[in-house]
C-alpha cells in the first residue's frame, strides 16, 4: 500500500486530492493548521495531522517512510493584497524549503504545487514576472528542486492554473462570476482577449495523481489544457449555460496583467500523458449548483 502526505489537505484542491488518493487505495496523512478542516474524511486509511509547518517538523509527526508528499500548503489568499505581500510570500518560500529539507529524510518523492502565476506579466513591462505570489512559487520550486537533487529525493513540480468546482468556498473569479450570473447581478469584465485557462477540480486532481504515478522524476508538468481559449470565450460559454438571454459588455475593467502561457510547456511529455476530460457545460452546472447552495 502506497503512503502519501498531502499538506493543505483541508483546502479545496488538497481535500479533493486526498479523497482521490483514498479512493485509489493509498494511506494518506493529511496535514493542515486545523484538524477540523479535515473532519469529513472518515476512511480508516486517513490520519489527520494538525500542524503549522512553519513551527514544527513533519518528520516528528508522520511515518519514517513515505512514498510521495504533495506540497500544497501556502499562506494567504489568492486575491487582493496577499498576492503582492512580499513578507508573507517570503515566509511561504522559507516554509516550503524547510519542509522539503525535512522530507528528504523519509520521503521518496516530493511534488511541489506551483502556479501559472509564475508567468504573470504586466502589459507595461512584460520582460519580467510581475506577481509576487507567482515569483515566490517559482523561487520555492527551484529551491526544493535543488534540495531534492542534492539529497537524492525524487522531485516534480506541477504548475496548476485556475481551478474551480464543487467544494471551492473562495471568492475567486469563477465563483464570483457564477453568483452574478445566477442572480442577474452587476458584472464588469475585462477585455478578455488573451488566453486564460480554467480547470475543473476533477481534472486538476487527475493531473496531480498522474504526475506521481506516470511522471518521470525531476520533470515539470503543466496541469491544464493543451489549447487554451480566451477569457471572453469562457464567459460567453458560461453565459450560454447559466443565463442565455444575458448580453455581456467587455472592457469595462482594466486588464493590466496576464499569464504568458507561451512560457509554459504544455501537452504530453516524457511519459506523462494527461488529458482533460471534464465537460465544460456539465462542470459549470455542477459548480453553479454548489455555489447556489453553499456560498
Amino acid at each position: 500500500m502506497k503512503t502519501a502526505i498531502v499538506t493543505g489537505a483541508g483546502g479545496f484542491i488538497g481535500g479533493a486530492l486526498t479523497a482521490r488518493l483514498l479512493d485509489g487505495g493509498y494511506r494518506v496523512y493529511g496535514v493542515d493548521v486545523k484538524s477540523e478542516y479535515m473532519c469529513r474524511f472518515k476512511n480508516g486509511r486517513f490520519t489527520p495531522v494538525e500542524a503549522d509547518l512553519s513551527e514544527v517538523r513533519l518528520s516528528d509527526m508522520v511515518p519514517k517512510k513515505v512514498d510521495v508528499l504533495y506540497y500544497l500548503s501556502w499562506g494567504g489568499s489568492l486575491g487582493g493584497r496577499d498576492l503582492y505581500d512580499v513578507r508573507m510570500q517570503m515566509d511561504n518560500v522559507t516554509m516550503a524549503a524547510s519542509v522539503c529539507e525535512d522530507a528528504a529524510q523519509f520521503v521518496e518523492r516530493f511534488i511541489f504545487a506551483s502556479s501559472s502565476y509564475e508567468s504573470m506579466k504586466n502589459e507595461l513591462q512584460p520582460r519580467y514576472p510581475f506577481n509576487v505570489y507567482g515569483i515566490a512559487k517559482r523561487a520555492a520550486g527551484d529551491i526544493c528542486a535543488s534540495i531534492s537533487i542534492r539529497t537524492g529525493m525524487e522531485y516534480n513540480k506541477v504548475i496548476l492554473t485556475n481551478t474551480y468546482g464543487v467544494g471551492d468556498r473562495s471568492s475567486k473569479a469563477v465563483n464570483t462570476i457564477i453568483k452574478s450570473m445566477l442572480n442577474d447581478g452587476p458584472l464588469k469584465l475585462v477585455r478578455g482577449d488573451r488566453p486564460n485557462d480554467w480547470m475543473y477540480i476533477d481534472d486538476t486532481v487527475s493531473g496531480l495523481v498522474a504526475a506521481y504515478e506516470c511522471g518521470e522524476p525531476y520533470e515539470t508538468y503543466y496541469i491544464g489544457h493543451d489549447d487554451i481559449s480566451t477569457f471572453k470565450d469562457k464567459i460567453l460559454a458560461m453565459g450560454n449555460v447559466l443565463c442565455p438571454d444575458r448580453r455581456f459588455t467587455f472592457g469595462e475593467m482594466p486588464e493590466d496583467t496576464y499569464v504568458d502561457y507561451d512560457e509554459i510547456r504544455r501537452g504530453s511529455c516524457d511519459g506523462f500523458t494527461f488529458g482533460c476530460t471534464a465537460d465544460f457545460k456539465d462542470s459549470i452546472l455542477r459548480t453553479a449548483e454548489w455555489v447556489k447552495n453553499n456560498l
